[in-house]
């Protein structure tokens, strides 16, 4: 996917709302707006989203002189995930259908986007997807192919939201499976801190893209990850920086998330606000 102008007054949303958090002193406010106004007016409008999104970003770390100005959001997030843990957990437990249960939970957590959510606005979303009908749903087609793979990869997206991809890990309950985070700090994404501080090592390999584009960048990713990305027979791909960085690679994968943004919903052809578990269908070769 390459960059649609409608890009444009996303991201410079995305910089004003960090500036709320108060994490961007207020003398400073302008003159990093005036440099990021400046930086888009000359970027490369043929780069995917995460490729804009890591030299945006990149670029909002130097001027400010913090290495990752959304640590103590991420920290606030995996927290408030922790702390209901253990509902979570009896919600699967307790379900007819756990592991229907434990992935429609992970989807609900895409929605821990940017800085802690109100504890009610993550339940309601959370409520809402147990009950709702998924706008796509490959999700039998998944099941049977986790029960046949050998190893899974499994790419996860937020801090907060990993809690909840633990608990469908544990569902999947699969003996080779590999966690992959971000490479470096960016964003509110997860990385290797994170994944390790919800003890995520406790059921998958962790990994990370080698690099701290907000979401898999192929061209900058490691060799680590390219390796084990061809090798899997299943991939898990949670958010949308993640489906913009693969959906147009040719590998078994499975796209789980919540569509919030108007491009990536027509791209999937879905409403806006759809709970979605989508494999994108591999061509055939004649």
């Amino acid at each position: 996917m390459y960059i649609n102008f409608e890009c444009i007054p996303c991201t410079i949303n995305s910089y004003l709302r960090l500036a709320k958090t108060g994490l961007i002193p207020e003398t400073q406010q302008e003159g990093v707006l005036r440099r990021l106004l400046k930086f888009l007016s000359e970027t490369d409008y043929t780069q995917s989203p995460p490729a804009l999104g890591r030299k945006l970003h990149r670029l909002i770390r130097e001027l400010i002189q913090n290495p990752d100005p959304y640590f103590k959001i991420k920290a606030e997030c995996n927290r408030m995930m922790l702390d209901m843990y253990t509902k979570f957990k009896k919600m699967v437990e307790q379900s007819p259908d756990p592991f229907d249960t434990a992935m429609r939970l992970a989807i609900a957590g895409n929605v821990i986007d940017f800085g802690p959510q109100h504890q009610l606005d993550v339940m309601d979303t959370i409520h809402g997807v147990l009950n709702a009908k998924l706008t796509i749903d490959h999700s039998k087609i998944l099941k049977e192919d986790l029960k046949n793979a050998k190893t899974i990869l499994y790419i996860g997206d937020n801090a907060g939201e990993i809690v909840l991809d633990k608990i469908f890990l544990k569902a999947i309950n699969h003996p080779n499976i590999y966690f992959c985070v971000r490479g470096g700090s960016v964003i509110n994404d997860a990385t290797v801190e994170d994944a390790t501080l919800v003890a995520m090592d406790r059921l998958a390999k962790i990994i990370t893209t080698g690099d701290d584009a907000p979401g898999v960048l192929w061209e900058t990713a490691s060799q680590e990850f390219k390796t084990i990305f061809k090798k899997v027979d299943v991939i898990i791909s949670k958010g949308q920086g993640n489906l913009e960085g693969l959906i147009d690679l040719h590998q078994n994968i499975y796209f789980l998330l919540v569509t919030k943004c108007q491009l990536i919903s027509k791209h999937i052809g879905v409403p806006m606000q759809s709970f979605v578990v989508f494999r994108k269908i591999i061509p055939t070769r004649s």
